[in-house]
């Protein structure tokens, strides 16, 4: 299917070494699923001996057959680990990273307290002005607000302005999570969900048309 196609191309040119070889595995498993099936409906259709009946019934059955492989397909650990997998992982590397700049954000800080430790109010209103309360400079802003309960190198009353400027400017918006984790499970569980869907209308293409009829009807089989 030309979807297919799209995904493997998209990947190939936006994914890691590791996701385009995921991607290329997951549609080769299908062309190989699909010439399988190519075999099958051949030998069905050239068999004499089935008359229209039989034959749809054989190839229904070859169909369910087909969804089983696709399912099994599916299962294998490359696959049916992959969002777990991928999503922990890229969790854990977070959490890391988010603890690595919580670090340094403290080290920071601590810095710019210490540099303000031997200074007196005034010195630091002359000092750094207006980036005080109007939020130009978050390190500083941080690492005043941040200092120990009865530490604070600044009055109460400049400590509540600045305050109120770190709450004007709020809290810088989430990095993107784990796009590369996300982005790969996402076009292999849409690449299942194209064959499956393919082969379930080919499935029903083969179903007596009475019940095809009866399927499609909101009305009720019987009526009482």
């Amino acid at each position: 299917m030309r979807r297919l196609v799209i995904l493997l191309k998209d990947m190939q040119l936006s994914g890691s070494v590791e996701s385009v070889a995921v991607v290329e595995q997951m549609y080769n498993d299908i062309v190989a699923l699909n010439e399988f099936i190519c075999k099958g409906l051949s030998a069905v259709e050239s068999n004499s001996s089935f008359d229209a009946m039989s034959q749809k019934a054989a190839k229904r059955s070859f169909f369910e057959e087909a969804g089983r492989k696709l399912e099994n397909i599916k299962s294998q650990k490359r696959y049916a680990e992959l969002g777990d997998s991928k999503q922990a992982r890229a969790s854990d590397e977070r959490v890391a990273a988010e603890n690595i700049n919580a670090v340094l954000q403290f080290l920071r800080e601590k810095e710019v307290r210490d540099r303000l430790c031997g200074m007196t109010e005034t010195q630091i209103q002359s000092l750094f002005g207006e980036s005080l309360f109007d939020g130009s400079n978050p390190l500083l802003l941080n690492a005043v607000l941040n200092s120990p309960t009865g530490f604070e190198p600044v009055s109460r009353e400049i400590l509540k302005k600045m305050q109120r400027a770190r709450a004007q400017k709020g809290r810088p918006a989430a990095a993107e999570e784990g796009p590369q984790a996300s982005n790969l499970s996402a076009i292999v569980e849409e690449m299942f969900s194209l064959v499956k869907k393919k082969l379930d209308d080919l499935r029903r293409n083969e179903l007596p048309s009475q019940l095809v009829n009866l399927n499609d009807s909101k009305e009720p089989p019987f009526k009482f």
